[in-house]
């Protein structure tokens, strides 16, 4: 077998926290060597050897939330005629700054906040997971959503990448998950 070397142009990689989440899918699979993401060119130079489909490679990428640039992918508009098709209820309620302390600090149950913005893919990969567990845990914990392009109240907590997840237990701080979250450990930490 000999090493392939490819470097691969990625949008919608809008923060340094984008690197690592994108390395750490690619270095899963199988054949992978290498992998090296350059933040500022907007690419990831992924050295694997020849038994490995660039397919698998495309979806590692892919499974995290963002795309490939030589890749064609649905529109935004496509992607909204299939949300609104649905019917569904959005189970994560946006909050602004005005309503944190009465809806977050002043709560009588848990609350989970993600810290997102709306052109985060890591955020857009993780939404649908949460909001799973909100269905899950309807009534027992409520879950908000702040996006930090609109807000300020992530300042407060000292939010350095999204997204970014805190419960809230008596309106204090009581768990705190980054970009690499597991659901699985969120669950448990809302367990009353």
């Amino acid at each position: 077998m000999t090493d392939v070397m490819k470097e691969i142009s990625i949008t919608r990689m809008d923060c340094p926290t984008c690197t690592i989440t994108i390395e750490k899918s690619l270095m899963k699979v199988p054949g992978v060597k290498q992998a090296r993401t350059n933040y500022l060119k907007k690419t990831v130079r992924v050295i694997y050897d020849d038994s490995t489909p660039l397919s698998a490679i495309e979806k590692a990428i892919e499974d995290v939330g963002y795309q490939v640039a030589y890749k064609k992918y649905p529109s935004p508009l496509d992607k909204l005629r299939g949300i609104f098709g649905k019917g569904e209820q959005p189970q994560l309620t946006p909050l602004a700054d005005a309503d944190f302390k009465e809806k977050v600090l002043k709560a009588s149950r848990p609350t989970a906040v993600l810290f997102s913005s709306a052109t985060c893919p890591n955020c857009q990969v993780l939404k649908p997971k949460i909001m799973d567990l909100a269905k899950a845990q309807l009534g027992r914990v409520d879950f908000y959503e702040m996006d930090v392009g609109e807000t300020e109240t992530w300042k407060e907590y000292g939010i350095m990448g999204i997204p970014t997840v805190i419960v809230f237990r008596n309106g204090k701080p009581v768990e705190r998950f980054g970009a690499m979250l597991s659901v699985g450990d969120l669950e448990k930490a809302l367990k009353v």
